[in-house]
């Protein structure tokens, strides 16, 4: 049998529509408590385990107890043993420990459900050795260890149980360089690389900060985007440098890097949102526009970074009333490759799909595809 280690981070992703930027503090779960947040990563591995239901009898699952593992996965017949007992309030040394334990296993996939900082812990443990792959469920996602969406997982680990040749490669495991974070820069520090598999159109990118894009054509694009914005709609300005640049443009002196600001009539309404926040606040307006950009490197426009930007957000500002906007750097970095989303919503990510209008300067747009990544998996 194809032995599937899963190691859960329990609070993965919490810290995203609290507004927290990240969810490695220890305040993060009694925060986003308050706001009414509550952690997905379960319904994450469900969904992906859900996907591999025609190849249930090929599958051991290597678990956890709680909600480091066994609470995650309660499908009825999964072959399964515990072989860690996880803490009422796991630290990232429990994911040190267990990762050393599954690798210790000889577990065929080690699969981890979290985010960067999950990543760091998995790669303390097991380093280069261990065959490896992130389910996307945290806030950061940098690394370009992790599968674009919990379906393109499943797809993958289908692809290892049928015996299909899938290529290996070393891949980075980067995280948030906090120094310069607090200086008002993003940019991420290298803490070793993974061995994950090799497929460009399930596995994402290592998110690209290194280069900075062009500041003529930065305030190019700033100056059209502000141009277009008119005094009967609220503006949802979603995080990054590019949004950041735009928000400055517009007049909001203290903008959000990693946060969602909202604008309305010349005022910023509100900044740094939180979901349940954002949710709120756009009830009763009639026009409304919600302006996303590109992560560089990884072609994301939903599901990193910007978990505030909700399913039930975007289904009330109206798919017809987003902005994609990036350089034309970005769109390069891609090489050809489509965009992506992951908003936890299969019924969103599809009505997203398709080319769209990316505005890439004055005047300067082209059509791109976003991409919604389909399960592939058929009966074995």
């Amino acid at each position: 049998m194809f032995r599937l280690g899963i190691l859960i981070n329990p609070i993965a992703g919490l810290g995203g529509p609290a507004g927290l930027k990240g969810s490695d503090h220890i305040d993060t779960p009694a925060i986003a408590r308050e706001r009414g947040v509550e952690s997905k990563v379960h319904a994450r591995v469900f969904e992906m385990l859900s996907e591999l239901l025609p190849f249930q009898k090929d599958i051991e699952l290597i678990v956890a107890s709680g909600d480091m593992g066994l609470n995650a996965v309660q499908l009825d017949g999964w072959a399964h043993q515990v072989l860690f007992e996880s803490p009422q309030s796991s630290s990232a040394e429990d994911s040190v420990r267990f990762a050393s334990m599954l690798h210790a296993h000889s577990v065929d996939l080690l699969l981890f459900a979290g985010g960067d900082g999950t990543a760091r812990d998995v790669c303390r443990a097991v380093g280069e050795t261990q065959a490896v792959l992130g389910l996307p469920a945290g806030v950061k996602m940098h690394s370009g260890v992790f599968a674009v969406t919990p379906k393109a997982a499943a797809s993958l680990i289908m692809n290892l149980i049928k015996g299909s040749l899938v290529a290996a490669r070393l891949s980075e495991v980067r995280d948030i360089d906090e120094a310069a974070f607090a200086q008002g820069r993003v940019s991420t520090r290298y803490f070793g690389e993974m061995l994950v598999p090799d497929d460009q159109l399930l596995v994402q990118s290592v998110k690209c900060t290194g280069l900075q894009d062009d500041d003529l054509m930065l305030d190019e694009l700033s100056a059209y985007v502000v141009e277009q914005f008119d005094d009967e709609t609220l503006y949802i300005l979603g995080s990054g440098g590019t949004m950041k640049r735009i928000k400055e443009t517009v007049g909001i002196n203290d903008a959000s890097l990693l946060g969602v600001d909202v604008w309305f009539q010349g005022e910023t309404l509100a900044l740094d949102v939180h979901e349940a926040q954002l949710f709120e606040l756009i009830q009763g307006f009639s026009q409304l526009k919600l302006i996303l950009s590109i992560i560089g490197g990884q072609g994301v426009v939903l599901g990193r970074g910007n978990q505030q930007i909700s399913p039930r957000v975007i289904e009330t500002v109206g798919v017809d009333n987003l902005m994609f906007v990036s350089t034309q750097q970005k769109i390069q970095e891609l090489g050809g490759q489509p965009l992506h989303i992951d908003s936890g919503s299969d019924a969103l990510d599809a009505a997203l799909s398709g080319h769209h209008k990316i505005i890439c300067g004055y005047e300067d747009a082209i059509l791109y595809p976003i991409q919604y990544i389909r399960s592939n998996i058929s009966e074995p």
